[in-house]
């Protein structure tokens, strides 16, 4: 069996990152150029659907780097849901949900203590 190497595999995570900021610099521009250009409502639901679908991407990323497992768990569920809304109909609280989805994980990484820095200032 074949095996990545760490130059390959930190290699791919490089092709990745930089493919997931042109997918969210795609959508960014669309949603600016909506404001001028007044795509359909059908445009607007893909724009939409990819944004919130790069959002979950993020956040299910975002799931395995934290060190408390209820951050993780939010992170991931915050994620799925967020990637899921676009496939699922439209009901009373989806937008809501989904607008809790997108802040916790953003109020969490604000608020969470720096451990790094905690590090450095114990260190010296």
């Amino acid at each position: 069996m074949a095996t990545i190497s760490k130059q390959n595999a930190k290699g791919m995570k490089k092709t990745l990152f930089t493919i997931f900021r042109v997918l969210i610099g795609i959508v960014l521009i669309g949603k600016i150029s909506n404001w001028f250009l007044n795509y359909s409502d059908e445009t607007n639901q893909i724009l939409n659907a990819g944004m919130f679908t790069l959002i979950g991407i993020a956040y299910l990323v975002g799931g395995f780097i934290w060190d408390k497992k209820m951050t993780n768990v939010i992170f991931l569920i915050c994620g799925i849901y967020l990637i899921a809304m676009n496939f699922i109909g439209n009901f009373g609280l989806k937008s809501i949900i989904g607008i809790v989805c997108i802040l916790t994980p953003m109020l969490i990484a604000r608020f969470s203590p720096d451990e790094t820095h905690e590090k450095e200032l114990v260190e010296n």
